[in-house]
């Protein structure tokens, strides 16, 4: 069984809302979301809390919308390291509080690389844009004999933006 890694929050009113300014510009060459390796390297990446942020309990997987691709804890990095997970790059990032000066350097930027065309369209209940990349989601279901059995997690081919993890995962985490 496969679950969709969301990055929703768990608790609303105790969960870190975070966001600012990134120390530098990515710019559009460079995905953490789109399902493929990153060939180039990466300095360290510095987010600098703004007034907007609201500081709470610094979850394993931070939703920060400056940041188009996961945010994962050291302690998720080294689980799924664990579970022989070898199909995510980590790239450095770290957390500037500027009301604390403190700086969390227990975070990594996740890219997933694996794209999986498994998407059963027949059994879903989608809304497509005209390239063929899945807008809305009503109800998915996924085609698991399309699944390389290797791969725990992965991107959607439809849809890179979304993380597929496999049942271990999910019980691991």
């Amino acid at each position: 069984m496969y679950w969709i890694l969301s990055n929703e929050f768990v608790d609303e009113d105790n969960d870190a809302d975070l966001s600012g300014d990134v120390n530098l510009d990515l710019g559009e060459e460079i995905s953490f979301d789109g399902g493929v390796p990153v060939a180039t390297s990466i300095p360290r990446v510095i987010l600098t809390l703004n007034a907007d942020s609201q500081m709470g309990v610094m979850t394993d997987h931070l939703s920060i919308d400056e940041i188009h691709g996961l945010v994962f804890s050291d302690r998720l990095h080294e689980l799924l390291g664990s579970t022989k997970v070898n199909n995510v790059q980590y790239f450095d990032f770290d957390i500037y509080d500027p009301k604390s000066n403190k700086v969390y350097e227990n975070y990594k930027i996740a890219n997933v690389v694996g794209l999986v065309d498994c998407v059963d369209k027949d059994k879903s209940d989608l809304t497509f844009y005209d390239d063929g990349v899945i807008e809305f989601i009503d109800k998915l279901v996924l085609d698991e004999s399309k699944i390389p059995p290797e791969l725990k997690i992965f991107r959607l081919s439809n849809r890179s933006t979304l993380t597929v993890v496999h049942q271990s995962i999910k019980d691991a985490i």
